[in-house]
């Protein structure tokens, strides 16, 4: 994990992709980064430890959003990983999965009316029911 605090390097990253400029107001920038030959599973564990964030932030009364990087472009010439990697001078062998913008939220958003939740989803017992 790299925690950035540093206004000019959050307005850096804040480029890596489009829709990641939100981080450009955000006090911190939680980078989820993981070592791909320490664990198959490696991309699973990225996203706990990104939800875990989430929530300890949900916790503390801050707001956070998560921003994707892996499999996502900065330019159809450089991956937003690549980018990130660069800006934050990451080595090669490590996957940089996500970035976490965690700080006050400008504005509180209220969650679906219940009747738009797709309860069609969800399954009972078997696949259908």
């Amino acid at each position: 994990f790299i925690a950035v605090t540093d206004p000019e390097v959050i307005g850096e990253l804040a480029k890596a992709r489009p829709r990641t400029s939100i981080l450009s107001g955000a006090p911190l920038a939680m980078v989820i980064c993981v070592d791909p030959e320490k664990c198959d599973v490696w991309i699973e564990n990225a996203a706990i430890a990104a939800t875990f964030i989430c929530l300890a932030a949900e916790a503390l009364d801050l707001g956070h959003c998560w921003l994707q990087i892996r499999e996502r472009r900065h330019s159809p010439e450089q991956t937003a990983e690549d980018f990130v990697r660069k800006v934050l001078q990451i080595p090669a062998q490590l996957r940089v999965v996500s970035i976490i913008a965690i700080g006050y939220p400008a504005e509180e958003k209220v969650g679906h009316p219940r009747e738009e939740l797709k309860f069609e989803k969800i399954h009972q017992d078997i696949y259908g029911n």
